[in-house]
């Protein structure tokens, strides 16, 4: 690392739903997350994210056990559902949790779908993970950290299900959608190339198959994974069931973007694009 990244950490994932209600239930019964409030898209937010459709749309934010942030869902009872495991942009979002072989058992029954059984990653036996589908189509990764895994700087779950630390882009470019990363966090990435279990079984590889793959460390304990899947499909439209949009905090915002008071009138924000078409949105760290 060249220094503390500018970038970081994940402040909270964005999900698009048709059914809020069931989702909010869902992740209230699983995740033990609470939901802290409930409002609408204004026009003018709808809009600065370039999602002019949006507008009036409900939406809850939900917290987990310290009051933080962690997901923010959206209805749209038009939105499109497809297979997200299939497709570039958003792919997923990983959280750390304490005890993953437990929470994948409570899981069984549930609104979300184990799509392979608890193992510990390639990279490390430290890392012990279990990958489902939620009620909206979104793939999370759950995730539990053991022990230090040198280079990367991985928290601990200081609660059953902490918190994103991880969002998962899927793109045909890895080089590419890495520089923009770069170019954000003013930090070096890490490519290699890794099997990806969960992708092999969605299209029918071999299950060892290896994946181009990228990781971008960001700062409070947090990372971006790049996944190079040349087979993926660009998602059909924008506003598809599933991952809509990753948050970030940042020391700074980038110049030549608009920027918007976020909500609640503390910080300022923007969006971006990316090189898969995801979308980003940068919140302005403001220190005391």
């Amino acid at each position: 690392m060249t220094g503390t990244p500018k970038l970081g950490p994940v402040m909270m994932g964005t999900l698009l739903c048709r059914d809020l209600e069931t989702c909010i239930r869902a992740y209230e019964a699983a995740f033990h997350w609470n939901c802290q409030r409930r409002a609408r898209v204004s026009e003018a937010q709808a809009r600065f994210w370039g999602l002019p459709d949006l507008a009036g749309a409900d939406y809850a934010l939900l917290v987990n056990a310290f009051g933080e942030p962690v997901l923010r869902l959206i209805a749209h009872k038009a939105c499109a559902e497809i297979d997200r495991l299939g497709h570039t942009g958003w792919l997923a979002l990983e959280i750390v949790v304490q005890d993953v072989d437990r929470l994948a058992a409570t899981l069984e029954g549930s609104a979300f779908e184990v799509l392979r059984p608890v193992a510990n990653l390639a990279v490390s036996d430290h890392i012990r993970a279990v990958q489902v589908r939620g009620p909206a189509g979104e793939i999370l990764y759950l995730t539990e950290i053991k022990a230090d895994v040198p280079p990367f700087d991985l928290p601990r779950a200081r609660c059953a299900v902490d918190r994103v630390f991880i969002p998962v882009l899927c793109t045909h470019e890895r080089a590419k959608t890495l520089s923009l990363y770069e170019y954000l966090a003013a930090e070096k990435g890490l490519q290699f190339e890794t099997k990806i279990t969960v992708i092999n079984q969605a299209y029918g590889f071999d299950l060892d198959t290896q994946h181009k793959v990228a990781t971008l460390q960001l700062a409070g304990q947090s990372l971006i994974e790049i996944d190079e899947i040349p087979q993926a499909r660009p998602l059909p439209g924008e506003l598809i069931s599933g991952i809509l949009m990753v948050s970030f905090l940042t020391e700074s915002l980038p110049k030549g973007h608009s920027q918007k008071d976020c909500p609640t009138g503390t910080k300022r924000s923007t969006v971006l694009r990316g090189v898969s078409g995801e979308l980003l949105e940068l919140v302005e760290i403001r220190h005391a």
